[in-house]
C-alpha cells in the first residue's frame, strides 16, 4: 500500500495552523479599549490690579467763624427815652420795682442799665454801674422792662420823695412814678457795705 506524503505534511502542519487561526480569532474578538477623555484645564482669569485713586470728595476747608452780633444802632439820648416804674414792693429786707422804658426812635442802650437814686433836693443817694456787658437796640413799637432791687440802707432818712434815674454816661433819664422807696420805708441796714442798687437786663415787655 502506498504512503501519501502530501497528506502527512498536511497533518503535521495542522496543529500550527490551528494555533495561528485561534490567535487571529482572539485578536478579532477583543474589544479595543477607548483612550480616556482628558478635559482641557482652564486657567482662572488674572486678578485685575486695583490702582488706588484719590478721593473724589473735595478737601475739607476750615469752617469760617460766624461773627458775633453787635448792636449797630445809634446811642440813645435822654430826649429819645421815657421811663416810669411800677408799684413798689418789699420783702427779705429789700425794696423792688420794675422800670418800664420806651423810645421815640430806634437807638441803643446798655443791655443792663446803670441806675441811681436822688432825694427831693437832687442829691445822689446811691448809684450803680451797668450790671453786665452788651447793648440792646430799642424798637419804638416795643416797651422794655428792668427789675430793680434796693437794699441795705444804713444812712439817715433822706428827703422824700426819692426818685430813680437811668444813667446814660454823664446824662440821666428821670424815672417817673411814686417815691422809691415810699416815705419812711427805706430798706433796713443789714451790715457794712453801704446801700446796694441792682438792675436786671432790659427785656421786651409781652
Amino acid at each position: 500500500m502506498a504512503i501519501r506524503r502530501g497528506s502527512a505534511r498536511t497533518r503535521a502542519a495542522a496543529p500550527f495552523l490551528a494555533a495561528v487561526l485561534a490567535l487571529g480569532l482572539v485578536a478579532c474578538s477583543a474589544t479595543p479599549t477607548a483612550a480616556p477623555t482628558v478635559e482641557p484645564t482652564i486657567a482662572p482669569p488674572p486678578t485685575p490690579t486695583v490702582v488706588p485713586t484719590e478721593s473724589a470728595q473735595p478737601p475739607t476747608e476750615p469752617a469760617t467763624p460766624v461773627p458775633s452780633v453787635v448792636s449797630g444802632g445809634v446811642a440813645c439820648s435822654p430826649a429819645d427815652l421815657k421811663a416810669s416804674h411800677d408799684l413798689v414792693e418789699g420783702g427779705a429786707g429789700s425794696r423792688f420795682t420794675n422800670v418800664v422804658l420806651v423810645t421815640a426812635s430806634r437807638c441803643s442802650v446798655d443791655a443792663f442799665p446803670a441806675m441811681g437814686l436822688r432825694d427831693a433836693h437832687g442829691a445822689e443817694l446811691v448809684g450803680s454801674a451797668s450790671g453786665g456787658p452788651g447793648r440792646i437796640d430799642l424798637d419804638p413799637n416795643v416797651s422794655y422792662t428792668s427789675a430793680i432791687r434796693f437794699d441795705n440802707w444804713c444812712d439817715p432818712e433822706p428827703a422824700y420823695p426819692v426818685a430813680l434815674v437811668i444813667r446814660l454816661g454823664a446824662a440821666e433819664v428821670a424815672v417817673s412814678g411814686s417815691s422809691f422807696p415810699g416815705e419812711g420805708d427805706m430798706p433796713p441796714c443789714n451790715g457794712p457795705g453801704g446801700p446796694t442798687l441792682q438792675a436786671g437786663a432790659w427785656e421786651a415787655a409781652p
